[in-house]
């Protein structure tokens, strides 16, 4: 009987430390978000001019935007700071969350958690500037082209700047498929083997994305989009390989 209350006992410790340690680890993550976010802050009238450069490009006849309300500037550059602040930090904040996975791996596992951080954050801030320099100009004329004969097109700058940082995160978000099919692998939700037979499906699931994201026009620019997609897939493949032959 003593033996079951000092195990139940041992569990609850254990429990309580993994919690203190997660708290750690999201209070740091949180702190190096808050700075990144300041340094965004005062970045601010820079980041919204190079926002704006493939909205000119795609509208040249479009020079200005245009706001409703006093508080509505301040509010954009405010919801623009938070989410720059994130995708600048993501490096630490990646780090931090690999921090408290990485006891829960064998030891010779752990030596790779540097390497994820790193596969996290580059494919993370990768995807963002790829949807900067070549998906939001793309997606913009397309959407543009809808009313462009018989409307006139007035930008508010926080519509466009909420439509910048959702489109983002989603692509950043779309690029984190290597680290989500390891985590799902590490779970034993999805063995290696069924990956490899999901494969086809996970091209046409390519092809599909990119063309919502690309508008579905132009054939080309689908296959920029999932070329890099189903090379994701493949990176994710490859690691859990790699994982499999560590053990």
């Amino acid at each position: 009987m003593n033996s079951q209350i000092k195990e139940v006992e041992e569990k609850k410790l254990s429990l309580i430390e993994h919690l203190l340690e997660l708290r750690a680890c999201l209070i740091k993550a949180f702190i190096g978000w808050a700075i990144a976010s300041v340094i965004a802050y005062f970045l601010g009238d820079h980041i919204i001019d190079l926002l704006l450069k493939p909205l000119m490009k795609a509208i040249p006849q479009q020079n200005y935007v245009f706001f409703r309300t006093f508080p509505e500037v301040f509010a954009s550059y405010l919801k623009l700071s938070i989410i720059i602040g994130f995708i600048f930090g993501s490096p630490y904040i990646f780090y931090q969350l690999w921090s408290f996975i990485a006891p829960g791996l064998y030891p010779h596992e752990q030596k790779w958690v540097k390497t994820a951080v790193f596969l996290t954050s580059f494919a993370f801030i990768l995807g963002d500037l790829l949807a900067y320099f070549f998906f939001l100009p793309f997606i913009l004329k397309f959407l543009y082209s809808f009313g462009e004969k018989f409307l006139v097109f007035k930008p508010f700058l926080k519509d466009y700047i909420s439509f910048c940082l959702r489109f983002f995160l989603i692509i950043g978000a779309v690029f984190q498929i290597p680290s989500f099919m390891v985590l799902l692998n590490r779970l034993e939700i999805v063995n290696y083997e069924g990956f490899k037979k999901f494969r086809p499906y996970a091209i046409l699931l390519a092809f599909f994305i990119s063309a919502i994201l690309t508008g579905g026009g132009d054939p080309f620019n689908q296959i920029i989009l999932a070329i890099p997609l189903t090379l994701l897939y493949e990176t994710g493949i490859i690691l859990i390989r790699l994982f499999k032959t560590l053990k």
